[in-house]
């Protein structure tokens, strides 16, 4: 969830500085139209590379493809730049839990929170319920959740199916969010904002809440 309102909080100054500076917006415009020239005349390279950059997302917090998502907007339309965000998001996800699940994660402890993976590891269990897995992964950065379930051997299907569930709110904000951004509305944008944010921290809530009522077993 603290990833989550770090990404929201971030929108909300850009949204105000954008919102106020002309010379920002005219540079939008412009970087756009570059983008969407790009793309009309490199259509496969464009969405592998927008796919790409969700992928890397899911698999390290640090890096985001949140900017991107304006650009994409503006050039896709909402409805493509769900489901290729959704794509990327679950191609990370996979190879996040493989990377748990043959014991890989030690190999990059400098780029992962391993003490963090660890604390879950005995807190959930390969026989958790779907409910407390979709929980999981809204609450907790993508790479944290996969490599953790990886690592547990959790039901793959399973796994997949509760990371779609769980990424599709997290999409949805991010692309309406993105849109307004790039439409430069600032009220769509904050009422985005106040939904994601609720909604990640309703589900760190319901999840801290089940782990300390014995639901992780």
């Amino acid at each position: 969830m603290k990833r989550a309102i770090i990404i929201f909080v971030i929108l909300a100054v850009v949204t105000v500085i954008f919102g106020t500076s002309p010379v920002l917006q005219n540079g939008f415009s412009y970087s756009a139209e570059a983008v969407n020239d790009y793309i009309t005349g490199h259509e496969v390279t464009g969405v592998m590379a927008f796919i790409s950059f969700a992928a890397i997302s899911a698999i390290l917090s640090p890096f985001t493809s949140i900017p991107t998502i304006p650009f994409a907007v503006f050039a896709w339309g909402k409805v493509l730049t769900f489901f290729f965000l959704i794509a990327g998001w679950l191609v990370g996800a996979m190879i996040s839990y493989a990377v748990g699940r043959y014991g890989l994660h030690f190999i990059f402890r400098r780029l992962l929170p391993i003490g963090k993976i660890e604390s879950y590891r005995q807190k959930l269990s390969e026989h958790s319920e779907l409910i407390l897995v979709v929980l999981f992964r809204l609450a907790l950065p993508a790479e944290v959740t996969g490599l953790v379930l990886g690592s547990l051997r959790y039901n793959f299907p399973k796994y997949l199916a509760a990371t779609v569930i769980s990424e599709i709110p997290f999409a949805v904000v991010a692309v309406y969010a993105g849109g307004a951004l790039a439409l430069n509305d600032p009220w769509s944008l904050a009422l985005w904002i106040l939904a994601g944010s609720a909604i990640f921290a309703l589900a760190a809530v319901l999840f801290a809440k089940r782990l300390r009522f014995g639901g992780e077993r």
